[in-house]
């Protein structure tokens, strides 16, 4: 077998010099440590550093959902809330006062109690967990720097909040199932009206009702969002 002996100038030309190049110093922007290899102003550093922390930890996301909540979702839900309670004594003193329709009121005064305990539970249990998860990571304009959020946590929520609304939904339904019986037998005049008291609290209901349901599932919406940013990030760190 024949050997070749290294040709080093053939080699040679495969070579890069390249200066050893040492970090000057690092700046830091809120959580964003930049490590600078040539002077940078104050000026610049902060652009970037906003763009870095603006991609990295999804605040538009957390800020939209945090104001959408305390601003639109919660008043929404305190509305309904409010109403679902009027109602309810609107159908007692019906109920009281009409000893052939009571049954019927007293249906409705178990549904209202039924649907005001789960707006309750989603405020307590959906909505203010969720504000929760999110002050904990995001507070005067900049995330806490202990707190980590990962999409699965994200889906979790999305579950919970999904389970909900699918609750809700039923309710919304049934709601508009007892307004169309009543706008039927009201076109009887042989038949008792036993609902046309009660018509302008169920049109009002639903009405409500569809709000708090819009708001829902323009929440899940940007939990999506928010779980999709997530997931690119962590698929680019697994192969990176």
């Amino acid at each position: 077998m024949s050997s070749f002996p290294f040709n080093t100038s053939f080699s040679r030309q495969f070579r890069q010099e390249q200066p050893v190049t040492f970090c000057a110093e690092e700046k830091t922007y809120e959580q964003v440590v930049i490590s600078t290899y040539n002077r940078m102003s104050d000026a610049e550093m902060n652009v970037l550093g906003s763009a870095l922390n603006e991609q990295l930890f999804d605040n538009a996301i957390i800020h939209r959902l945090l104001t959408k909540l305390t601003q639109k979702d919660s008043r929404d839900a305190q509305r309904l809330l409010a109403f679902i309670k009027e109602t309810h004594q609107e159908c007692r003193h019906h109920a009281s006062a009409e000893p052939f329709t009571a049954q019927y009121y007293k249906h409705l005064l178990e549904l209202l109690k039924s649907f005001q305990d789960l707006v309750n539970e989603y405020d307590t249990n959906g909505q203010e967990l969720l504000l929760g998860n999110l002050n904990a990571c995001y507070f005067n304009d900049s995330f806490a720097v202990n707190q980590s959020v990962d999409s699965e946590e994200v889906a979790t929520m999305h579950r919970i909040i999904e389970d909900y609304l699918n609750q809700v939904g039923e309710f919304y339904q049934y709601f508009h199932l007892l307004l169309q019986k009543e706008s039927e037998q009201d076109k009887s005049k042989s038949r008792i009206q036993v609902m046309s008291h009660i018509a302008y609290y169920l049109d009002t209901l639903i009405t409500c009702t569809e709000k708090m349901i819009i708001n829902m599932e323009a929440t899940l919406d940007m939990l999506v969002e928010w779980e999709t940013s997530l997931q690119g990030r962590e698929s680019q760190s697994l192969f990176n």
